[in-house]
């Protein structure tokens, strides 16, 4: 039971990604467990931690407007390519994703810091 839990985890079984080839990074002949843009939404998540360094500067409701607006090009390469009216490539899935990954980090750091600001009544740093 702990061994699958931890292979799960290891092959990012958790993550809803299709895991199709043809949008996956293949490395020495093997399959990467995610597809390019679920593999930049993670890149784009490790932003959240130089932002973390200066969350009083994320306090202002126009970053969270700045982190959904990064998510739009995202919601519309996936869009397009649902509705059959473009194939999109790699790079621009990658580029989307990258794009979001950051943009959500912007949202979680504007969000815990306006959540930690409003519970305790005080302004950080």
């Amino acid at each position: 039971m702990i061994k699958e839990f931890f292979k799960d985890m290891l092959f990012l079984k958790f993550m809803p990604c299709h895991r199709k080839p043809e949008r996956s990074m293949h490395f020495r002949g093997r399959q990467f467990p995610i597809c390019y843009r679920c593999m930049f939404i993670l890149a784009g998540y490790t932003a959240i931690i130089p932002f973390a360094f200066y969350a009083e500067a994320f306090s202002s409701p126009a970053f969270i407007i700045g982190g959904i607006l990064l998510n739009i090009p995202m919601l519309l390469d996936g869009f397009t390519q649902i509705k059959k009216w473009r194939v999109s490539n790699n790079l621009v899935r990658s580029l989307t994703g990258l794009l979001s990954g950051v943009g959500m980090s912007i949202i979680i750091i504007s969000l815990a810091v306006n959540l930690v600001q409003f519970i305790f009544n005080i302004r950080l740093l």
